[in-house]
């Protein structure tokens, strides 16, 4: 009888053990999660507290086509599209936009530039070409407005958006939330009326060049 009572006491105490250090692994595991948690928020304040930086040091830019039809001005939102704003900024100082063509055109619709393919003679390859690093889509509640400015995109929207965008020349309002709405134009909607206008060919692409001579960002 002792030695059964002594058995049953033993393995008592090694389940009471077995709870125990079961117990201390879970408050440790918690412990571990808590951590990172504290850790992600703390990155994601900074993450923030970075955009609104970024945010404000855009305001007020705006932007200037020079094409070889006319200047078109533009005003741009940062506070709806930070990253599509600054990515387009960015390139825009580089010189990346200059030279370009805007190579679909689609009167009473849109008109399309941006692509680097298009300083090439491949017209095959237009449409296709952007930069190295694509930008996630920032889709917001602008309208596609008579002279809005918004970001192109390939059908996969996991693919992000690159460098080409597009200039509303009428109402487009089956595209809201679609794409990305950045800008708007302020001066030049003549321009962008002229280059609606000329005779395309293929791929709505025009029959004499409508180039980029320079893309320039000021304030």
């Amino acid at each position: 009888m002792k030695k059964v009572l002594f058995f049953l006491l033993s393995v008592s105490l090694i389940l009471s053990a077995c709870k125990d250090r079961k117990t201390m692994d879970e408050n440790i595991q918690l412990k571990n999660q808590i951590k990172e948690l504290k850790l992600k928020l703390m990155q994601y304040e900074k993450l923030a507290q970075n955009m609104q930086f970024l945010i404000e040091e855009m305001e007020g830019v705006k932007a200037r086509i020079v094409t070889n039809y006319g200047n078109i001005e533009l005003k741009l939102f940062p506070q709806k599209a930070p990253l599509t704003c600054f990515n387009f900024i960015t390139h825009a100082e580089s010189g990346y936009y200059d030279g370009l063509l805007f190579h679909r055109v689609i009167k009473g619709f849109m008109i399309q530039g941006g692509d680097p393919n298009t300083r090439g003679g491949n017209v095959q390859s237009y449409g296709l070409g952007g930069p190295l690093v694509h930008i996630p889509h920032e889709f917001n509640d602008l309208k596609h407005d008579r002279g809005v400015v918004s970001m192109a995109r390939p059908g996969n929207l996991a693919a992000g958006a690159g460098t080409q965008f597009f200039i509303v020349q009428q109402p487009a309002h089956h595209l809201d939330g679609q794409y990305t709405v950045f800008g708007k134009v302020t001066s030049g909607l003549d321009v962008v009326d002229k280059i609606a206008d000329v005779a395309t060919g293929a791929n709505d692409l025009p029959k004499t060049p409508v180039k980029i001579i320079k893309l320039e960002v000021f304030k």
